[in-house]
C-alpha cells in the first residue's frame, strides 16, 4: 500500500464516518455540526472519489474505500437533493406582492448605512432585523419615516429583534417561548388586498462551542412555534435566523408539525452564513409558509457588514382561509419531547 492510498483511504474513511454523525441521536453541538456542513462534506467526498478512481490501486482496500465513499456521496445527495433548483422563477408581478427582507445584522457590526441603503433599494413591505440592540435601533431611526408599524425588542445579548412593516398590524405579541432571553415576534398583518395573515420572526440560540452545548433550547423553541402555527386559522409566514439548516431533522419536523412549506425546496440552497466565506456557507436563515401563500422570489443579497447575508423573498397571499390537518401522534410526541428537553436545559443553565 503506497503513501497516497494510506492518506486517501484514511481521509475517505474519516469523512464518510462524519457524514453519518447526524444520525446519532445526540443534541450535542459536535454531532449537529456535520448536518450544517453537508455541502462542504459532499464536495470533499466527491474530490476523494474522483482522486480514488484516478490514482488508487485497484486492490481490496481500494475497492472498499471507493465503495464507502460512493455510499457516503449518495447518502449526502439524498439528503440535500430536494434543495437543488428545479423550478424557474415564476415572478409575475402583482399589486398584491409582499416583499420581505430578513437579516441578522450581527450586533457588533456598525455599518448601519449599508443596511439603510439596502432597505431603500429593496423597499420591503416587511423588514425583520435580528441581533439589533438599542444602538442599532437608534441608528435605524431614518427607516421609521417609511415604516409606521413597528415592534422593537432591543436586547444586548445578541437576540434583540426589530420588525418594521408598511402593512397594517392588526395584532402583535412578543413571545418568550423557552427562555426569557430569546424573543420571537408574532403579528397578524393585512396584505394590500385586505387579506389577513400571520408573520413570525424567529431567532433561537444555536448549538455551538460558544453558545449552547446542545440544540435542546433551539429545538424546543422551533417546536413551540410549530405547534402554535398548526392551530392558526390564517395563512402563516415564518422567517428569521433559525440557527438550523433547512435539511435537518428539526427543520423537517418543524415543517410537518406546523404544516408549513420550506420555501427553499426546488429553489436552491441560498446559503446565508458565514457571509465572509462563500465556500463555507449553509442555509440557516429560513423561510416557511402556508400552502395558501405563493412564494415568487427567494434570493440572498449582498453583504451589509454582518456575518449573515440578507434573505429577500416576495410572496402573495392566495387565500386568507387556512385548513390544516391535526398533528400526527408520532410527530406530536417528538415535538413535546423536544419542548420538555428544552425547558430542562433552561433549568439546568439557571441552576
Amino acid at each position: 500500500m503506497n503513501l497516497f492510498q494510506i492518506i486517501w483511504g484514511s481521509l475517505g474513511a474519516l469523512l464518510s464516518i462524519l457524514s453519518f454523525f447526524p444520525l446519532i441521536n445526540s443534541t450535542h453541538w459536535f454531532f449537529r455540526l456535520f448536518d450544517f456542513i453537508r455541502l462542504q462534506l459532499l464536495f470533499l467526498l466527491l474530490v476523494l472519489l474522483v482522486l480514488g478512481f484516478i490514482f488508487t490501486d485497484y486492490n481490496a482496500t481500494g475497492f472498499t474505500v471507493l465503495g464507502v465513499l460512493l455510499v457516503s456521496v449518495v447518502y449526502q445527495l439524498i439528503i440535500i437533493s430536494p434543495y437543488f433548483p428545479k423550478r424557474k422563477s415564476n415572478h409575475e408581478a402583482s399589486k398584491n406582492d409582499i416583499t420581505l427582507l430578513s437579516i441578522n445584522v450581527m450586533q457588533k457590526n456598525n455599518q448601519y448605512d449599508k443596511l439603510i441603503q439596502l432597505v431603500k433599494e429593496v423597499d420591503p413591505d416587511i423588514l425583520l432585523t435580528m441581533e439589533t440592540n438599542k444602538n442599532w435601533e437608534d441608528n435605524l431611526r431614518p427607516l421609521e419615516a417609511h415604516y409606521k408599524q413597528t415592534i422593537f425588542v432591543p436586547k444586548e445579548n445578541r437576540y434583540g429583534m426589530h420588525l418594521y412593516s408598511k402593512l397594517p398590524i392588526i395584532e402583535a405579541q412578543v413571545h418568550y417561548l423557552v427562555a426569557e432571553d430569546y424573543p420571537s415576534i408574532e403579528v397578524t398583518l393585512k396584505d394590500k388586498n385586505d387579506q389577513s395573515f400571520i408573520f413570525w420572526g424567529i431567532h433561537p440560540p444555536p448549538p455551538s462551542p460558544t453558545e449552547k452545548s446542545t440544540s435542546r433550547q433551539k429545538d424546543a423553541e422551533l417546536m413551540k412555534v410549530a405547534k402554535i402555527t398548526n392551530k392558526a386559522t390564517l395563512p402563516v409566514v415564518a422567517s428569521g435566523d433559525f440557527n438550523n439548516v433547512a435539511w435537518s431533522k428539526a427543520s423537517k419536523l418543524f415543517s410537518k408539525v406546523s404544516t408549513l412549506k420550506d420555501a427553499r425546496i426546488n429553489r436552491g440552497f441560498h446559503g446565508t452564513f458565514p457571509a465572509q466565506f462563500w465556500f463555507l456557507r449553509f442555509p440557516i436563515d429560513l423561510l416557511f409558509h402556508s400552502k395558501q401563500i405563493k412564494v415568487k422570489v427567494l434570493k440572498v443579497l449582498s453583504p451589509v457588514g454582518s456575518d449573515h447575508l440578507p434573505l429577500l423573498s416576495k410572496f402573495e397571499i392566495i387565500s386568507s382561509s387556512e385548513q390544516k390537518e391535526g398533528i400526527k401522534d408520532e410527530q406530536k410526541e417528538k415535538a413535546d419531547k423536544m419542548i420538555m428537553e428544552g425547558k430542562k436545559a433552561v433549568k439546568e443553565e439557571n441552576n
